[in-house]
């Protein structure tokens, strides 16, 4: 990890990112290439290309209150002003013909999860050591429900802190690179698969965010969606915390502003306003820059290269099942990279995939599916790492 990068101030990050975030936006407009690939993975790649040559800071491996603050607004504010943002303006009606085939896409790639964390143990328990059972629970559960799931069931298992962090640093690499072939895979495969391009022949909004057509925006719908943005992350905020009393245990934040932004945008006229497609999406550049900056190789030290074996070949099995099962069962290979990016990553990735790729109609479906991911991921990750902690000892 490098030790001090070139650029360190807030401003100085700042300009790198929205630099990198333009040209990345510039390139898919220009060239068709590029237009394949989508202005997410291009911000990735080159946020980690700029933090593995020292131009800008990490965003893991310190304290939050030692994070660049563009990193914090980034994961901290970013996302679920993001996520209200593209809910708000989102096509709900199409989670009415979508109900189906997201779940079944969703249990084929938990089931994948599964399946290839028993394989990967299989192969990597001798290199990994005695906490192979609860370093395979974690990934368990965090390839079911995204990160917060990792943390939670290594705290449950009490894993170490070195493998909580060698964990971590492997989780962090494999997703943003799931990241980009979830986006890439689309464009490869999309002769074998049905595709949204193809339904009702409308081209189920499959056009990515560069060479968008503006409507026109004021300055009102972009202070009323602000005010109702903040609004809604608020009053969420504010609640959730009574709620988890009542309730005996901890509800992910990301539930409470999701589901008020679902009902503002079902029962009151806020979805009429324009500009928070547009917003939205240029705000989850930061987060992928941010994905990106978290990319650091020299992170993989002692277990980490046995830890993210490990990964590889969970991830690999998760894939063969999710897409191999998807093409038997006719689901349109965008919502199969949406519900496994909602396994790998949870809510915010699965969002920011289907935003970034301009998947329009997917953009409810990936929320509520890596909600759903993060109900059940805990529950599977412990039941597995106490399976695992069985086979281990008894085989």
């Amino acid at each position: 990890m490098p030790n001090e990068a070139l650029v360190t101030s807030p401003f100085g990050v700042g300009a790198v990112i929205t630099t990198l975030i333009a040209v990345s936006f510039w390139l898919d407009r220009r060239y068709r290439w590029f237009s394949f690939l989508g202005t997410a993975i291009l911000v990735i790649t080159g946020g980690a290309v700029l933090v593995n040559l020292g131009v800008i800071p990490p965003s893991i491996g310190q304290a939050s209150e030692k994070l660049n603050p563009i990193y914090v607004f980034s994961n901290d504010y970013g996302i679920p002003i993001a996520i209200v943002l593209l809910l708000l303006t989102a096509d709900l009606g199409s989670l009415r013909r979508l109900g189906r085939p997201a779940l079944f896409a969703f249990l084929l790639g938990a089931g994948g999860t599964l399946i290839g964390s028993v394989a990967a143990l299989w192969v990597t328990a001798e290199g990994i050591g005695s906490e192979a059972w609860k370093i395979a629970g974690q990934f368990a559960a965090s390839y079911i429900g995204g990160g917060v799931n990792y943390a939670a069931v290594g705290e449950a298992l009490g894993t170490s802190g070195t493998m909580f962090a060698t964990g971590a640093a492997a989780d962090n690499i494999m997703t943003n690179l799931w990241m980009v072939m979830t986006a890439v895979l689309p464009v490869l495969l999309i002769r074998w698969y049905p595709s949204i391009r193809n339904r009702d022949g409308s081209g189920g909004g499959t056009r990515g965010v560069g060479p968008r057509v503006i409507k026109d925006i004021t300055v009102y719908d972009l202070a009323a969606l602000a005010a109702v943005t903040f609004t809604v992350v608020g009053v969420s905020n504010f609640v959730i915390p009574y709620i988890d009393r009542v309730v005996g245990f901890a509800i992910p934040p990301v539930l409470g502003y999701t589901t008020l932004a679902l009902l503002l945008a079902l029962f009151t006229p806020v979805n009429r306003l324009r500009g928070g497609e547009e917003l939205g999406n240029f705000i989850l550049h930061f987060f992928f820059a941010t994905m990106g900056a978290g990319t650091v190789l020299s992170t993989l030290v002692d277990k980490g290269p046995v830890v993210f074996l490990f990964l590889a070949i969970l991830v690999f099995v998760h894939a063969l099942v999710i897409f191999g099962f998807g093409r038997l069962f006719r689901i349109e290979i965008e919502m199969l990279a949406v519900a496994s990016q909602a396994c790998v990553g949870g809510p915010s990735t699965a969002l920011a995939l289907a935003s970034s790729k301009g998947w329009a109609s997917l953009v409810p479906a990936a929320v509520l599916l890596g909600v759903l991911g993060y109900a059940v991921g805990n529950y599977a990750g412990v039941a597995m790492g106490q399976g695992f902690r069985w086979l281990l000892t008894t085989g």
